[in-house]
């Protein structure tokens, strides 16, 4: 059996073209999903500091995922403000997604807008040929869990002490499969 072979690089065409198709794709009343451009930095970085305090994704971080052309963010839009979005780092010789980050203003959680947003992901790595969906959450990070389990994710293993703070993380993964392209 012939081994699949690595996905593409991702390029400004085929982020164009996704951006397209996610655009098209319904939201939620009043919601517009949009792929994340250098126009966003500020914000996903504002909202990642209030949401993530020491551990959030400065602006220099989220340009050095965005200009390295190894990581894709997602998000969704109500009018012209960010109220939700993902962040995945692609690692092709792998064929694995890394889940980096997902984020919801606090006034608009519990209403499936990260849920929506990682089913896309899933979708778009699958069509993109990526394979494994992994991440790692904090133990005491139980919402981070819940989406994580809602999305598909299951614990592969803690890690004692991962996070700085020497906090337990939990690696979690899932295969991609057509079914998450549905």
């Amino acid at each position: 059996m012939k081994p699949e072979k690595r996905p593409p690089r991702l390029t400004a065409a085929i982020v164009r073209r996704l951006a397209t198709e996610l655009e098209s794709r319904r939201a939620g009343a009043g919601l517009r999903a949009f792929v994340m451009t250098a126009a966003d930095i500020p914000e996903v970085a504002a909202m990642s500091a209030t949401a993530f305090g020491e551990e959030a994704l400065t602006a220099a971080k989220l340009r050095f995922y965005l200009e390295r052309a190894h990581a894709l963010a997602i998000g969704l839009r109500r009018r012209q403000t960010i109220v939700s979005y993902t962040l995945v780092e692609l690692n092709r010789g792998q064929r694995r997604v890394y889940v980096v980050e997902t984020c919801t203003r606090a006034g608009e959680q519990g209403r499936g807008h990260a849920s929506w947003l990682r089913a896309r992901m899933a979708a778009i790595a699958y069509r993109l040929g990526y394979r494994t969906q992994t991440t790692h959450v904090r133990l005491s990070n139980t919402a981070a869990q819940e989406l994580n389990r809602r999305a598909g994710m299951v614990l592969v293993r803690e890690i004692a002490e991962y996070y700085d703070d020497g906090e337990t993380g939990l690696y979690l993964a899932r295969p991609l499969t057509a079914a998450d392209d549905a």
